[in-house]
């Protein structure tokens, strides 16, 4: 990337954002040091004094945190500090994030109306009853219909992941990374992208076979109990059940950015995202919360708004989905930012990993 265009970047920054690149130089590349300490120089801030002073201050609270750790909170401090991290990065390349994520949506949601139609149209052509379970072949026909929209969607929106995390490694070094640039980078490890995406989609159909198994558990135990349970006790069992699934399967969320920033073999980046999840279950669950209930409220709230408005006017029929595309490509990026952003500072270098740590202590 040209120097210059690096300069025009940092001088829509503010000064606290330059002082951060500032305290990971160590990944920034030569033309982006360069730009950023002309930058620094312009606004007449001094780095080095600015970091002796946040090394005393953290240094301060720190030893203020040991002393009264029973009147404060500092997991959820740092879990927030880092979505807020997450929200700013997000911020900023609203437009960069959203071309990465909206053709994978597009895609994902025409994948999954055919799937959809498709298992719609055999079923029409069954018969009612107990006779359904003798046609074992349509049903299976369905079955894979709806399995093959999930895995089209799937896959598009592992490639998205994939040109996500380029983009945060590229932002992160203080760079200004294109989408073309970022999906580049996922096509030049097609091979072993592919098998890792295809390993995390077996891996979530069984994760789904799981937690439907764990939630009919809990209705015959409940059924054995003669406890009644209403359509609130439903939704609250199937809700937990997934939601378990979904928190246990989010620690290999850090495998796709393993694989495509350092080169990992697919078991080497499964078991790198493992371990560097490992206890980091607050902020799986905020990102998993936020992106997945954010995104069904985006999805579904065009549909609702249609439905609101009908008595009063008639929009056209093809309105709320196309809505519901472009919401959805808005709240998507989040939890992929979330999991790049995440595997960036745990990746990094010891040194520049004690840095970033001092911001969220």
């Amino acid at each position: 990337m040209r120097i210059q265009d690096l300069a025009r970047a940092y001088e829509t920054k503010t000064d606290e954002e330059l002082l951060e690149l500032a305290t990971e130089s160590e990944q920034l590349t030569h033309e982006a040091h360069s730009a950023l300490t002309t930058e620094l120089a312009k606004r007449r801030i001094d780095s080095a004094e600015h970091l002796r002073i946040q090394e005393r201050s953290d240094q301060d609270g720190l030893e203020r945190l040991g002393s009264q750790t029973h009147l404060s909170r500092p997991e959820a401090y740092v879990v927030g500090r880092f979505v807020a991290e997450v929200l700013r990065v997000y911020h900023d390349q609203l437009w960069l994030f959203v071309k990465l994520t909206g053709p994978a949506v597009v895609v994902g949601c025409l994948a999954l109306m055919l799937g959809r139609n498709e298992g719609r149209e055999i079923a029409g052509r069954l018969p009612r009853g107990v006779a359904i379970l003798e046609r074992r072949t349509e049903l299976f026909e369905i079955w894979l219909a709806n399995t093959a929209g999930y895995f089209v969607s799937w896959m598009a929106s592992c490639f998205s992941f994939g040109a996500i995390c380029s983009a945060v490694q590229e932002i992160k070094r203080g760079g200004v990374p294109s989408a073309s640039d970022c999906f580049a980078q996922v096509r030049e490890r097609i091979g072993p992208f592919v098998r890792l995406s295809l390993l995390l989609f077996v891996l979530l159909l069984i994760g789904v076979a799981a937690a439907g198994f764990l939630g009919t558990g809990v209705f015959w135990v409940l059924h054995q109990a003669h406890y009644r349970y209403g359509a609130l006790g439903i939704w609250t069992v199937t809700f937990v059940s997934f939601g378990l699934m979904l928190l246990v399967f989010s620690r290999f969320g850090l495998a796709v950015p393993a694989l495509l920033l350092d080169n990992c073999s697919v078991s080497q980046a499964m078991f790198r995202s493992d371990e560097l999840t490992e206890g980091k279950w607050v902020t799986l669950a905020i990102l998993l919360a936020k992106s997945l209930i954010g995104g069904y409220i985006a999805g579904m709230l065009p549909f609702w708004l249609t439905h609101w408005a009908w008595p009063y006017f008639r929009l056209p029929s093809w309105l709320p989905a196309v809505g519901s595309i472009a919401a959805v490509s808005l709240v998507e990026p989040f939890m992929f930012i979330g999991f790049a952003l995440l595997y960036v500072r745990m990746s990094a270098p010891s040194d520049a990993r004690e840095a970033m740590a001092r911001q969220f202590a």
